[in-house]
């Protein structure tokens, strides 16, 4: 015996022409219904992942801006200060010049000092030992060896140009241990090309801070910075990770050749949008996590 068709058979249950045409339109819609809603879902995943993307990127390249236009500020004083005669006859002058250019030099400081709030130290030092620090009342830590500190190394190497340190401790001040951004310059003997000195300026970034943490992306999100060196200038949880109770993908960022990356799996997955500065040789950084991103997907699809 033949064997009917299973398509055959399935529409020949119903007796009526019209009920057969309803059935074929509402598989068609159907069909066309799910098709839709599968690339409108896509589509509003990759939407959402893209304008954040591209937000995140505004927003890294607004806060390098910002960065930059603070630390130019702080290169303007500093510049200021260095091309002041008191500094030269304090540094490399006989006992009559340091004396008088101590007492216009430690006005100066006073002044800067009262100015801005997050100026944490401003002094002159030689490798000698000859230092002049903030109002007159700070001495320098007799056990510091100035040529071991980067600060002081890298502003005498490189004469005519200021150095901008990564976030230290700075203990150049007897029995005080604060956390810094370290901003010198080489101070040359007119006299003597071979005697130097450096003229500092310690930054206690509170400013840094507060731009980072005000353009955070999302709860969990937040913005970190590296120096050129990929060391961290700054981040939110800076002391877990010097202990390593934290992990950040560091080399994975500082490598990184593009304006974005995809790191991590899971709940950790996060993406990562890098803005660099020619300035300041920074590299300012936005992570978010995925996760979190991809719940306003979500919303969006439902």
């Amino acid at each position: 015996m033949k064997k009917k068709n299973p398509i055959v058979a399935f529409f020949g249950r119903f007796k009526s022409i019209q009920t057969v045409i309803y059935l074929v339109m509402a598989m068609l819609v159907l069909t066309a219904i799910s098709i839709v809603t599968v690339i409108s879902l896509s589509y509003t995943r990759t939407s959402v992942f893209e304008n954040t993307i591209t937000y995140t990127k505004q927003l890294t390249g607004q806060v390098n801006n910002d960065i930059d236009s603070y630390i130019n500020y702080m290169d303007n004083i500093s510049s200021m200060l260095a091309a002041n005669a008191d500094v030269q006859d304090y540094l490399f002058g006989n006992s009559t010049q340091i004396t008088e250019a101590s007492k216009q030099l430690l006005s100066q400081f006073s002044t800067v000092l009262n100015s801005r709030s997050d100026i944490y130290n401003v002094g002159i030092v030689q490798a000698n030992g000859r230092a002049l620090l903030n109002k007159g009342g700070s001495y320098m830590n007799p056990y510091i060896n100035m040529e071991q500190l980067e600060w002081y190394r890298k502003a005498v190497e490189n004469p005519g140009k200021v150095y901008l340190s990564s976030a230290h401790v700075q203990h150049v001040v007897e029995g005080e241990r604060p956390w810094v951004i370290t901003l010198s310059r080489a101070i040359n003997n007119f006299d003597n090309k071979e005697e130097k000195g450096v003229l500092f300026v310690d930054l206690n970034y509170s400013v840094i801070r507060t731009l980072c943490e005000e353009s955070s992306v999302g709860r969990k999100g937040y913005i970190f910075i590296l120096d050129a060196e990929g060391n961290i200038v700054y981040h939110p949880q800076q002391q877990q990770l010097y202990n390593e109770l934290q992990t950040e993908y560091i080399q994975e960022v500082k490598n990184c050749k593009s304006e974005y990356l995809e790191l991590g799996e899971g709940e950790e997955a996060r993406l990562y949008t890098v803005s660099r500065s020619e300035k300041t040789g920074w590299t300012v950084v936005s992570c978010s996590y995925i996760s979190e991103l991809l719940k306003r997907s979500d919303q969006a699809q439902r």
